[in-house]
């Protein structure tokens, strides 16, 4: 709800008076939990069109954007092309603009341009891009949709398979974008109605016309203030470090120079973080850290406590997980190898065990061929450093012949039941320096030439192995550690003052000189 109105009521007066719209029907699922919405529509003059519920068929986990957690999820794939097609077919629409429910900030006056420019340039199909997720919106036209549900009617009534069909594309059909944004979000998130978060951040951000004609989504990004109001929500990505315990002396790695107390995360301070984020909190797991997870006899119990979450270990295998291990509550698995060969990593990660990550490979292949919901997706990550510079192309190369993965082919894969390959991803890494503990070997900085609001000090959070709350995943020593979950839960650490300004000054760009952040290159790196 914003100001007393529902989604629907908001969409419907934003496009009050548009004059283009001839029809307006809500598509619902003909299940009871629609019902209300169905009701809703009516009440406000829309008509309604049910579709079989049963008719879907669902994509299987590991194809679904959410699995992967990556910042491009557009949410298309949540579209049923079929029942779309049917409703343009029956009422006989030449074209027509799909405008998603949850998509609240979808700007009128760029549909009203975008029809203007699908109609001059007679596209198949129109769509808004470099827009944050949440603002998009499509115009088809109906021979699009009629063509494929004619020869491709089980894609069209696959979960995704119209927004796969149209990134394909199946046919040489004309595709439009409608791109001309001269203001950009300070963080890439997702501001779709799915979660509590994005709620949080609409329903607290300033804008006097929202539920107007009136509405710019550029003005809404300059002025209302919203990237405060969904930063400080709560965490979105918690880096838990079960044990800075570690058995390698990996190169580029700051380990040997840290001079905190070697400790395991003890369930009790597992049990305070965990207890504060319930089922539905949009926030990601990562067990990772100055040590190797699997050290910790109790990690297992850690990553069975955030099965409703999303989750991902990172992990250099350095001890095989046990019998029994609570595979299926993580949904990645991220080994660092640093090599293609026995010996080269062995020289470049000391310590570690090549015959463990081959073993585990084996393994890890059988189960999820065996149950591919079951198992999470394994990815294989090498850092570009000093030892590894000169042989990137070798692992791209190696790799690209081994792995097809999903997020590369619009998250479809048909038919569903395609077998999966041992290795689902692989990954090059940048070079850390650790608030400059150490200097950068590799010849390549991917540090971006402009500094944009770092990710890491708005929206993540890193749990020591002694509870301590750090301000980011680069700090091995906990110098600037904001609080310790033996004192407070993590949500009052994260709402505290402190932790407010920090995140402001973040968001303006506002470091000052002495503070680690102002010289940081490290920002850049992914959750």
């Amino acid at each position: 709800m914003y100001q007393g109105l529902t989604p629907l009521e908001i969409l419907v007066a934003r496009f009050k008076g548009r004059g283009w719209a001839d029809d307006r029907v809500v598509l619902l699922p003909d299940v009871e939990e629609f019902s209300p919405l169905a009701d809703q529509a009516q009440a406000l003059g829309i008509k309604v069109s049910r579709f079989e519920q049963a008719q879907i068929v669902e994509k299987p986990l590991v194809l679904r954007q959410q699995r992967w957690n990556l910042e491009d999820d557009s949410g298309n794939d949540t579209w049923v092309g079929a029942a779309f097609a049917r409703v343009v077919s029956e009422n006989k629409w030449n074209t027509a603009v799909l405008v998603p429910l949850v998509n609240l900030l979808i700007d009128p006056e760029a549909v009203t341009s975008g029809l203007k420019l699908h109609r001059r340039e007679a596209f198949d199909l129109t769509a808004a891009t470099e827009l944050i997720s949440g603002a998009a919106w499509y115009i088809f036209e109906a021979d699009l949709l009629n063509g494929l549900m004619n020869s491709h009617a089980d894609l069209m009534w696959a979960r995704g398979g119209l927004a796969w069909a149209i990134r394909k594309p199946l046919y040489p059909f004309k595709v439009g974008a409608y791109h001309c944004p001269r203001v950009r979000s300070s963080i890439n998130v997702d501001l779709r109605l799915n979660s509590q978060r994005a709620a949080h951040a609409i329903a607290a951000s300033r804008c006097e016309n929202f539920v107007g004609p009136e509405f710019s989504y550029e003005d809404w990004l300059i002025s209302s203030a919203w990237e405060a109001a969904y930063c400080d929500f709560a965490p979105q990505a918690i880096n838990v470090e079960p044990a800075n315990l570690c058995n390698a002396g990996c190169y580029a790695c700051v380990y040997p120079q840290m001079q905190r107390p070697k400790t395991l995360m003890t369930l009790e301070i597992f049990s305070r973080l965990s207890s504060a984020f319930k089922p539905g909190d949009d926030c990601r797991w990562v067990f990772s850290g100055m040590g190797e997870p699997l050290l910790n006899p109790f990690l297992g119990e850690m990553v069975r406590a955030t099965g409703c979450f999303s989750s991902m270990l990172l992990t250099s295998l350095q001890k095989l997980p046990p019998e029994g291990f609570p595979f299926s509550a993580l949904d990645q698995v991220r080994i660092s190898t640093d090599a293609l060969a026995e010996e080269d990593f062995l020289k470049k990660r000391p310590g570690c065990s090549w015959k463990n990550i081959e073993l585990f490979l084996n393994i890890a292949h059988e189960l999820k061929t065996a149950a591919p919901d079951r198992f999470p997706e394994l990815g294989i990550s090498c850092v570009r450093h000093a030892l590894t510079e000169s042989q990137m192309q070798l692992f791209i190369n190696y790799w690209k012949q081994v792995v097809r993965p999903v997020f590369r082919e619009n998250f479809f894969r048909w038919p569903f039941e395609s077998s999966p390959e041992q290795v689902q991803w692989y990954q090059i890494l940048g070079e850390a320096v650790f608030a400059g503990a150490r200097a950068r070997s590799a010849r390549v900085d991917f540090e971006p030439v402009r500094r944009r609001p770092c990710r890491h000090a708005l929206l993540s959070t890193t749990i020591l192995s002694d509870g301590r709350v750090t301000i980011c995943p680069y700090d091995f020593e906990g110098k600037y550690a904001i609080g310790d979950l033996k004192v407070s839960d993590l949500r009052e650490i994260w709402a505290s003052e402190a932790a407010r300004v920090f995140r402001s000054r973040h968001l303006e760009l506002k470091l000052s000189d002495h503070e680690p952040c102002a010289k940081c290159s490290d920002w850049y790196h992914p959750f």
